[in-house]
C-alpha cells in the first residue's frame, strides 16, 4: 500500500522537534513492504502548495497524521494548533477516496472529540506500531474493521473505554525518511528515546495516560548502536527525550557504560530525576558526554511539592542542584507556578531556594495545563474552574484561586530582579524572533545555557 505520513507539528519554540513518533512508524511499515512517503510540515513555507503537489505526485492509498501537541502549553501566551490541522485535514479530503487516519501523544490524549472534530475516519490511540499494521491489512482485504480501545473508527460507536496501546519490544525508529540534518541546524540536537513509561503520579502529567505506569527499556546495545549512526550522519549532539533519563538508576549507569566503552563521540542532555542523581552517576554521565541537566523541579516549596505529587523532596533538589555545581555540569530547573494551593508565600519560597542553589537557569511556566483523565482535571472540576462541558481538546489553564488573576504579574516582578531566569508566557529572556536569532549562529544544545551570560534580564529581548 502507498502510505503517506504527515508530521503536522511546526512549533520552533524554543526549537524544532523531531517527529520520532513517526519515524519509527515508518519502520514498522516500510519492514511490512509498503511504500512509505514523509512529509514534515515544521519546515515548510507554503503548507497548501507543498500538501497538495506530494498528493498529486505520491498518489496515496492511505494518510497517516500523527498529531505532537495540542497547543503551546504557554499560558498567557497560549497557541493551539488545531486549526491549522482541521486545514491540513480539508486538504486531503479533497481527494474523496482517501482514508485518513490520525495518532500521536496529542491526539491520544483526548481520541474521541479530535476524531469528531476534525473529520478523520480512523483514530490510534497510545502508540500506533501495531496498531497501524493491523488496520492496514484490514484495509488492503477490504474487511470489516472493529473499533477497540486503541482504533476508532469515524463511522461505529466508539468502545466506552478508550486506553493507549503499548509497544514492547520498542525498537530503533527509522529517519532516513526525514530531513535530520535540518533539525541540528535549526534545533540544535537530535534526539534519542530509551524508554517508555512512567511509574510516578504527578498530578497534571501525562505521561502515565499515554506511555502507561511500567517502565518498558530498550536494549542498550541498540540504543547505543542509534546514537553510533546519528553521530555518523554528523549529528554530534542529541537529547534523550524520555520522561526521566535516570529512573532506573542502574540503567542509566548501564547505558552511560556503554557509550563509553564503544567510545562514541557525542554531546548530549537529559530531563533527570533529583532523587535519582548521585555523584558517581553524574561522573559517569559526564565521561559519556552529558553537557546539560534539565531538572523537572516544578516548586522549591515542600507544600506545593506534595500538591503535585512530587517523588522527591526539597532535599533532593537542594542535594542534586549542588552536585551539577559541584561537578560544573550546566543545569536548569523547570518550575510550575499557580498549581493548587499555590500562594505569595510558596512562590518567594521558589524565589529563594533558587537564588540559594544558583543554577545555569530556570525555566518558569504560569498554569497548569488541564487534560483529561489526569488528577489536575478532577481538582479542576472541584473547584470549579472548568465545568464538564469544558472542551479540553483547547487550552484550559488551572491557576489557583488564592492568587486572584495576579499570578503574571507576581512572576514578572521576580523574574526581573534576577537575572537566569526564562518565562516563555510573558516574554522574559525569550522570544521567538531571539531563538532564530542564536541558532544562525549554528550554536549546539538547549539555549537556556546561554541565559546566564546574560548581563540583565530582559523583557521581550529582539521583540
Amino acid at each position: 500500500m502507498k502510505i503517506l505520513l504527515i508530521s503536522v507539528n511546526r512549533e520552533r519554540m524554543p526549537f524544532p522537534v523531531f517527529p520520532l513518533g513517526l519515524a519509527y512508524i515508518a519502520k514498522a511499515l516500510r519492514e511490512k513492504g509498503h511504500q512509505i512517503e514523509v512529509m514534515d510540515l515544521c519546515f515548510s513555507q507554503e503548507i497548501s502548495v507543498d500538501l497538495n503537489q506530494t498528493l498529486y505526485q505520491f498518489q496515496p492509498d492511505l494518510i497517516g497524521i500523527s498529531l505532537r501537541n495540542l497547543d503551546n502549553l504557554t499560558y498567557p501566551a497560549s497557541v493551539s494548533y488545531l486549526q491549522e490541522v482541521e486545514e491540513i485535514v480539508g486538504i486531503c479530503r479533497q481527494s474523496p477516496s482517501l482514508r485518513l487516519v490520525i495518532g500521536g501523544s496529542g491526539y491520544s490524549l483526548v481520541p474521541q472529540e479530535l476524531l469528531r472534530f476534525l473529520n478523520v475516519d480512523f483514530g490510534i490511540v497510545g502508540e500506533g506500531e501495531e496498531v497501524f499494521l493491523q488496520l492496514v491489512r484490514s484495509l488492503e482485504k477490504n474487511g470489516v474493521i472493529s473499533p477497540s480501545p486503541h482504533l476508532l473508527v469515524k463511522e461505529k460507536p466508539f468502545p466506552h473505554l478508550t486506553e493507549g496501546a503499548r509497544v514492547f519490544p520498542i525498537r530503533s525508529p527509522d529517519r532516513s525518511l526525514f530531513k535530520t540534518h535540518r533539525y541540528l541546524e535549526e534545533g540544535g540536537m537530535g534526539n534519542i528515546q530509551t524508554k517508555r513509561g512512567c511509574p510516578f503520579s504527578c498530578i497534571y502529567c501525562t505521561y502515565p495516560l499515554l506511555e502507561g505506569k511500567r517502565t518498558r527499556l530498550r536494549k542498550i546495545p541498540e540504543v547505543v548502536e542509534e546514537i553510533h549512526r546519528l553521530t555518523e550522519e554528523g549529528i554530534d549532539y542529541v537529547y534523550f527525550v524520555d520522561d526521566i533519563f535516570n529512573y532506573p538508576p542502574s540503567f542509566a549507569e548501564a547505558l552511560c557504560r556503554e557509550i563509553i566503552r564503544r567510545r562514541i563521540d557525542v554531546k548530549w542532555s537529559a530531563f533527570v530525576h533529583p532523587g535519582f542523581l548521585t555523584q558517581s552517576l553524574l561522573n559517569m554521565m559526564k565521561e559519556a558526554g552529558c553537557m546539560g541537566i534539565e531538572f523537572g523541579t516544578d516548586s522549591g516549596s515542600s507544600r506545593m511539592l506534595e500538591n503535585y505529587k512530587k517523588s522527591f523532596t526539597q532535599e533532593d533538589i537542594i542535594r542534586s542542584s549542588k552536585i551539577c555545581s559541584k561537578l560544573n555540569v550546566n543545569h536548569c530547573h523547570y518550575l510550575l507556578f499557580g498549581g493548587p494551593g499555590e500562594d505569595e508565600e510558596t512562590i518567594e519560597e521558589s524565589f529563594q531556594l533558587m537564588d540559594q542553589l544558583d543554577p545555569t537557569a530556570i525555566i518558569a511556566m504560569l498554569g497548569i495545563r488541564i487534560y483529561p483523565g489526569t488528577e489536575m482535571e478532577q481538582i479542576s472540576l472541584s473547584q470549579r474552574i472548568i465545568s464538564q462541558d469544558d472542551n479540553l481538546i483547547y487550552p484550559h489553564f488551572y491557576i489557583s484561586p488564592t492568587l486572584k488573576g495576579r499570578l503574571s504579574e507576581m512572576i514578572s516582578e521576580k523574574a526581573l530582579t534576577r537575572k537566569r531566569w526564562i518565562v516563555p508566557g510573558l516574554e522574559i529572556n525569550i522570544t521567538q524572533n531571539l531563538v532564530e536569532q542564536i541558532r544562525k549562529f549554528r550554536i549546539r544544545g538547549p539555549l537556556w545555557e546561554l541565559v546566564g551570560r546574560m548581563k540583565k534580564p530582559r523583557l521581550k529581548p529582539l521583540a
